[in-house]
């Protein structure tokens, strides 16, 4: 007899593309999941995963395995809900560290206040989550998602800073300045590029661990930054100055969510759809 708990294991591998990810998903060692396929395939005399360095690939035996066990597991489900009933739906959130929540508590109050029982807790990993406000380019390729904000970046500086009086500031007025590294930034890599085909000079005086620190080590004088526009603060002795690039660096902000129950999938859409 197949037990239900490899299944569920097997089908987050199956997702995820990704041993490692599957155990994060379903708070697990790795062994675990190592051991659960290699279960199914000991019973089911067949190879479900063809495993390399880049991760897994399902099988043709492990295409057909994922279609069976999904409906399995629903109609698991739909049992123990018919004679077990249970109003509440655990549902697990990710937020990407650097993006500024509060810009977004709309959507969270919407689904906590829909009709159904959520129980929504927050969780370290996309991989674990169900629902994701996250970084379009951070976003694995098994979440459906839709767009809340596209945002550009600001260069912040002190109020007594020489640039602080412009309305805008190009790349040759970066040359020379002390900057505060903001390591976690997607877009890092191409701001290096564009600072270093410009042969522009600068140096780095220190690395954030997240924005708020960021914006105190600016406050104290210790160099300037470039932040995403959702941080800027209205009362502050710090100024927010546009950065002029012939071709923008923004980044687009999503509502991600993955398969989830027919009821809650619903509620989800409807959110979305109020907030087109």
């Amino acid at each position: 007899m197949i037990e239900i708990k490899p299944l569920n294991y097997f089908i987050a591998a199956y997702e995820e593309g990704s041993i490692t990810a599957a155990a994060s998903r379903c708070f697990i060692a790795q062994p675990s999941v190592t051991h659960a396929i290699k279960t199914l395939e000991i019973n089911l005399g067949v190879k479900l995963f063809e495993r390399s360095k880049r991760g897994i690939k399902p099988t043709a035996d492990g295409h057909k395995l994922y279609k069976l066990a999904s409906d399995l597991l629903l109609q698991n489900q739909q049992l123990q809900a018919a004679f077990i009933p249970n109003n509440t739906h655990d549902l697990h959130l990710y937020v990407q560290p650097d993006i500024n929540i509060e810009r977004y508590v709309s959507i969270l109050e919407s689904i906590k206040n829909t009709p159904m029982d959520i129980d929504l807790a927050i969780v370290d990993a996309i991989e674990q989550a169900q629902i994701a406000i996250i970084d379009e380019q951070l976003l694995p390729s098994q979440f459906k998602f839709k767009r809340l904000n596209q945002e550009s970046y600001r260069l912040i500086v002190r109020g007594d800073h020489p640039l602080a009086k412009n309305k805008t500031v190009g790349l040759g007025e970066l040359e020379g300045l002390a900057f505060i590294e903001r390591p976690y930034c997607t877009n890092r890599k191409a701001f290096e590029r564009l600072i270093n085909d410009e042969n522009i000079s600068i140096t780095y005086q220190g690395k954030a661990i997240h924005d708020l620190q960021l914006q105190g080590l600016v406050k104290l004088g210790f160099g300037v930054a470039v932040i995403p526009e959702s941080y800027i603060q209205k009362e502050c002795n710090l100024k927010y100055i546009p950065i002029t690039l012939s071709n923008a660096i923004t980044r687009s902000i999503v509502f991600a969510y993955r398969k989830l129950p027919n009821t809650i999938m619903k509620a989800i859409e409807d959110i979305t759809a109020t907030k087109s």
